[in-house]
């Protein structure tokens, strides 16, 4: 037998020498690596039940504390000191008091554990719902933050691999070269032989004997479904593979499958994502004509290529689906004991198979899966030719519709159809290839170059956040970036950016710098106060200097203040000031009133952290319409009374079809107090960067009702997370957001202007829905490494490299 090498995978060359003797050290080595194995695999369990069990030690300390902050928790200490005094302990009455007590502390943890999503903790929502809708006070919630899963761990369940095979010899030597070389083993591979012609019976009789696999020949070919139920019935593993012959699976591919299925007891089936799979393919769905796309890969670009960057940009959300295609399918043994095998009564040949079986497994309470993380390339085998498989195709629709109701069939194809999670894996697979382009471009040109940002500010906030995500991209290309604070904000700067993954200096003194920046090839400075740190007096040898201009910041203080006049002085202070700015409205800004020159780097948002995943608190229509609001009160420039008459008046006119959430401030702040509040909203107060992708995962629409904002990162993040938002028109956020197309760009110092799009998006679901797709498409393609590559490019222009 001769394996021919094939280019696809990998550039791999193949040798028959190679694969016997693999098959020997397989069979020699697989004791030892079963043994391995389980022992990896119970220190990776160990490892992910401490992960689990500290984020739940962590999320029941935030709700006692948020108990304890409350109006209630604070009422109830007093009210406990009262009691002490009026029923001692060790008395009839403290007996009673303790009965009472015990009581009480039941029924909080009944409520916790129903909201198990947002933790209400102020006493005064327990008698709500006693007032009119209108008087009824808000609640604060302590909010979630997006689940960050452990590396994928080495599974310790026994696997059986099935292909099916009818002829087309060279699809089928791609495929089981690739399993040999990506597998991990031990696996059981067991073969099914449809009838084959002779070649390819020779090819797999002599595989089979050197790879030690399984091999069952039917002399006649009974058809795809049948042979799949050959297969099954010889299997005994804990999960059943069920892999297409025309396919290319790529490094890890079964770890993470197993890893998707063994993340809930409740996954019954999961699948990767492909080039060609239905609604698992990236990155298109549909093909010219309407027909299943088929997502050629790019010249030079192998299936293991793709592979690797899906691997490295997923998020592992293994988002919930109602349908799998069959070329590579994942089956828990539970699954099968409680639902049997395919229907090869009325899908022998194939197509509709796996549909048929989706719908049974849904019904006996198995959840499906994609494993997002996953890619396995999809040929589609020449076994059939495309008439035979149109055929097919539709006759399988026929019977699916026969056998479980058109109407059910119907309602499956529109959830999947209009997934937000899917789409925006879609949505990333497209800029895969330009991330990694750029990604590349940095390495080449500045790979070794060390800048400080100087980024004196207390918590979180949109622009720290720009500065910090393409910081981080900068890392990825090799560039050394140090972030510089002051020593006295520390506290809360580790409180607002608890997992940054970038070094931090803390200075005593800003006047350490001039010091510390001559080790540096350059150094950002990031708000007006920050340039004047650059002002050192000796200039020999002196980094590049720059000023990332993220807002016209003269405008945030009153008319010829001190600050005010320091403010505008920041963008000359320096003869050799490189600035640089998000949107070209900054631009025209700041050189009106300045003179200054910025080079525009265009918007940038962290597609990574912002990005639809499976919501945990339903969607829409089983819930409200959910509007989300930043409120700050210390920024007049946010408009925040304009907001929240903007919220009660929409509230007032939809009631219980809408449902408004609240951030940017703490419900007890005196700013927040003064505002109007005469209606029912929910506040979660200030937010981390990983509690607002939560947030903003959770909601339908973002209103941004700021008189202007100079870029508007929290819109560009929402409609990241698939969120309809409604902007300003004055400012910079016109440099991404398109009113009608993804989004609703209006007049903001108009109250109907603001009225009107509330009531537009909240009344006119189909229009909602499209600008939340369109934004997840439009909102990917500022990723950070495009921003940050032209930052790099600004400050270092002089270089030759």
């Amino acid at each position: 037998m001769t394996l021919e090498p094939h280019p696809e995978i990998d550039g791999a060359q193949s040798d028959p020498q190679d694969v016997t003797n693999l098959a020997q050290a397989n069979q020699q080595l697989r004791a030892t690596v079963s043994k391995l194995q389980r022992q990896l695999a119970a220190a990776a369990l160990h490892s992910d039940q401490l992960v689990r069990q500290q984020a739940v030690i962590r999320r029941q300390r935030e709700q006692l504390q948020a108990i304890e902050d409350s109006l209630g928790g604070r009422g109830q200490r007093v009210l406990n000191a009262l009691l002490g005094q009026i029923a001692p302990p060790n008395t009839l009455r403290g007996h009673m008091r303790e009965t009472l007590e015990r009581r009480s502390r039941r029924q909080l943890e009944r409520i916790v554990r129903f909201t198990q999503v947002w933790e209400w903790a102020d006493l005064s929502t327990a008698v709500a719902g006693l007032l009119p809708s209108r008087l009824r006070p808000g609640r604060r919630f302590v909010p979630a933050s997006v689940i960050v899963r452990p590396p994928v761990a080495l599974s310790s369940a026994t696997v059986d691999l099935i292909i099916c095979v009818h002829n087309a010899l060279p699809d089928v030597q791609r495929c089981l070269s690739a399993v040999v070389r990506y597998t991990r083993w031990p696996c059981q591979l067991i073969l099914v032989d449809d009838a084959s012609e002779a070649e390819c019976a020779n090819y797999l009789a002599t595989f089979a004997r050197e790879q030690g696999a399984l091999l069952i020949r039917n002399d006649s070919a009974q058809g795809y479904t049948r042979a799949a139920n050959l297969g099954l019935r010889r299997s005994t593993a804990d999960f059943v593979v069920m892999l297409n012959s025309d396919t290319i699976p790529t490094p890890d591919w079964l770890d993470r499958l197993l890893a998707c299925a063994e993340s809930d007891p409740k996954i019954g089936l999961a699948g990767p994502l492909s080039n060609t799979a239905s609604w698992q393919s990236i990155p298109q769905v549909f093909g010219p004509g309407g027909d299943w796309a088929k997502n050629e890969q790019p010249s030079g670009i192998s299936a293991a290529d793709m592979a690797s960057t899906l691997a490295w940009s997923s998020a592992r959300l293994y988002p919930p689906v109602p349908f799998l295609n069959g070329f590579c399918l994942l089956i828990r043994r539970a699954v099968l004991s409680s639902v049997g095998l395919f229907d090869d009564e009325n899908f022998g040949e194939g197509y509709g198979e796996e549909d048929d079986y989706c719908l049974r497994a849904r019904a006996k309470g198995w959840k499906l899966a994609v494993a997002d993380d996953a890619y396995v390339y999809h040929a589609q085998s020449s076994s059939y030719s495309d008439e035979r498989r149109i055929q097919l195709s539709e006759r399988a629709q026929e019977r699916l519709a026969a056998k479980h109701g058109q109407a059910i069939i119907g309602r499956d194809v529109g959830k999947v159809q209009r997934d937000r999670v899917l789409e925006g894996l879609r949505a990333r697979a497209r800029v895969m290839a330009w991330r990694e382009q750029l990604r590349a471009e940095g390495r080449a040109r500045w790979e070794g170059k060390r800048i400080l940002c100087l980024l004196p500010v207390r918590g979180t906030g949109g622009g720290a956040n720009v500065i910090l995500q393409e910081a981080e991209a900068m890392r990825w290309m090799g560039v050394d970036v140090t972030v510089v604070s002051l020593a006295e904000l520390e506290p809360e700067f580790k409180r607002g950016y608890p997992n940054l993954s970038l070094p931090v200096h803390y200075l005593d003194d800003p006047r350490e710098l001039a010091a510390l920046a001559q080790r540096f090839d350059g150094v950002l400075a990031t708000q007006n106060m920050s340039v004047e740190w650059m002002a050192w007096p000796d200039q020999r040898g002196c980094p590049v200097r720059g000023y990332y201009v993220q807002d016209f910041e003269p405008w945030f203080f009153p008319d010829g203040s001190v600050d005010q006049v320091r403010a505008l002085r920041s963008y000359t202070l320096l003869p050799d000031l490189v600035c640089v700015t998000k949107t070209e409205w900054t631009r025209a800004t700041v050189l009106q009133q300045t003179g200054a020159e910025c080079v525009v780097v265009g918007p940038s948002v962290d597609v990574d952290l912002h990005r639809p995943r499976p919501r945990r608190d339903g969607d829409w229509p089983e819930r409200a319409v959910r509007i989300a609001a930043m409120i700050r009160p210390e920024s007049p420039r946010r408009q925040p009374a304009f907001t929240m008459q903007a919220l009660r008046a929409i509230e007032r006119q939809f009631g219980r079809q809408v449902e408004v959430i609240l951030f940017g401030c703490p419900t007890r702040a005196p700013g927040f107090q003064a505002l109007p509040r005469d209606f029912r909203w929910h506040n979660a107060g200030v937010l981390n960067r990983s509690q607002m992708a939560f947030l903003l995962n959770e909601v339908d629409i973002f209103v941004d009702f700021s008189s202007f904002q100079a870029m508007g990162l929290t819109a560009l993040e929402a409609m990241a997370c698939g969120v309809a938002v409604v902007v300003p028109q004055a400012g910079g956020a016109g440099s991404y957001a398109v009113t009608g197309k993804n989004s609703l760009v209006i007049d903001a110092s108009s109250p109907a202007a603001a009225q009107q799009a509330l009531a537009t998006l909240v009344t006119q679901h189909e229009l909602r829905l499209e600008l939340q797709r369109m934004a997840i498409r439009d909102s990917v393609s500022y990723f950070p490494e495009r921003a940050a590559v032209r930052v790099l490019a600004a400050l270092f222009r002089t270089d030759k490299a």
